[in-house]
């Protein structure tokens, strides 16, 4: 028997706010800002069209998710001697929507979302849905809890 998608929602959000916090390494502050990361566009439409309140889908806090990774990288690698074009190409090469989506593969984060079946299609859907959880990182516990996960779990596995 299928539920729906209210079912779904508030019957796993607190094991999927568990995940989440497990996988970035502490609570969030603010628990309605860490739903919005995890909750995909699809999902929250089905979502809002069977139930009288409503959700909200991360693509909006990805955008933000995304200024505050480059800006953690521009920071994190800067040194006085480097130049523009090399701390360019540092941060391209963890940035790109390739890369995050196989660091999102590695953190598990499929277990951790809200999504419909299409949500995960495509070459940058779980990139989106990690630069949503830095957006929700910086939102509730501020710019150096996102350097610090940006260090350990993007910058870390990616020399692991």
């Amino acid at each position: 028997m299928k539920i729906s998608r209210y079912q779904e929602f508030h019957e796993n959000k607190k094991d999927k706010l568990k995940k989440l916090y497990q996988m970035i390494g502490f609570q969030l502050k603010n628990e309605e800002i860490a739903l919005v990361s995890i909750t995909c566009s699809n999902f929250a439409k089905e979502y809002n069209d069977c139930s009288s309140d409503k959700i909200y889908e991360h693509d909006g806090l990805a955008v933000v998710g995304d200024a505050i990774l480059k800006a953690s990288l521009s920071i994190l690698h800067f040194t006085p001697a480097i130049t523009e074009g090399k701390l360019t190409d540092i941060k391209q090469k963890i940035e790109n929507n390739h890369v995050l989506q196989e660091l999102g593969m590695k953190l598990m984060l499929p277990d951790i979302l809200f999504y419909a079946n299409t949500d995960l299609q495509g070459k940058k859907k779980i990139a989106t849905a990690v630069e949503a959880i830095i957006g929700a990182i910086y939102f509730s516990d501020g710019f150096e809890a996102c350097q610090t996960f940006i260090q350990d779990k993007i910058i870390g596995m990616l020399h692991a």
